[in-house]
């Protein structure tokens, strides 16, 4: 099935998903932010009164909405979210170049330029990877950082930035994310679940309650 035909539809299954749990639109606002390449990236804000806020990085088959469910439990720990489409997912649109760390990069610069002074992030597979290389170019600073057995990328080199890793034991991804663990920086901590199931797709598992305990008392109250 083509890429994208595939992200059409689990938007479509993550969209009735939110209806049925009650995340409306009352709960967030769709804001967009242009990169340093000239895109045009469209992201869901869920605003909260402090100035905590997470941005959220899908994976390659996933899109903004793949976070809701978690967004909206920051939301009421007083923790604002800002979930991001890449480009070439709903509305977001490339710009000179096809890298997502430009993504990563304008959503840090948004929340910043709207007053966040606590700004941490979550990525899972592609979107780990574009975390990574946002991080090696971004200038502002990050408190914490929590990523799904990211799809590659240079290790964290801050000292400041708390790290969490997140993989499963027999899955194809687990040396590459261990060596990218093991070259990042303290402070830093990783996660290792048993089986095979990549990143994201562990919230569809019998570890999707502990994982996301993990990462609310991870990330933590405002």
């Amino acid at each position: 099935m083509n890429k994208y035909i595939l992200v059409s539809l689990l938007s479509l299954l993550y969209l009735f998903s939110c209806q049925k749990s009650g995340i409306g639109k009352e709960k967030f606002e769709l804001v967009t932010f242009s990169t340093e390449d000239n895109g045009l990236i469209e992201a869901a804000f869920f605003k909260a009164s402090s100035k905590k806020a997470v941005i959220f990085a899908h994976g390659a088959v996933f899109n903004k909405e793949s976070w809701y469910f978690l967004t909206e439990k920051f939301q009421q720990q007083n923790v604002s979210c800002l979930s991001v489409d890449f480009r070439g997912y709903g509305n977001s649109k490339s710009g000179s170049t096809n890298n997502k760390m430009y993504d990563i990069l304008g959503a840090i610069t948004w929340l910043k330029n709207n007053g966040f002074n606590d700004i941490n992030i979550i990525g899972g597979s592609m979107g780990g990877a574009a975390v990574l290389s946002a991080l090696e170019a971004n200038q502002i600073p990050i408190d914490k950082v929590l990523l799904l057995a990211p799809a590659g990328g240079p290790p964290i080199k801050s000292t400041e930035i708390q790290k969490l890793f997140v993989v499963s034991k027999d899955e194809g991804l687990y040396n590459r994310v261990m060596d990218i663990y093991q070259k990042s920086s303290s402070p830093k901590g990783i996660e290792v679940y048993p089986g095979n199931t990549h990143a994201q797709h562990l919230f569809k598992t019998d570890f999707a309650e502990k994982l996301e305990k993990l990462i609310l008392d991870f990330i933590g109250a405002a």
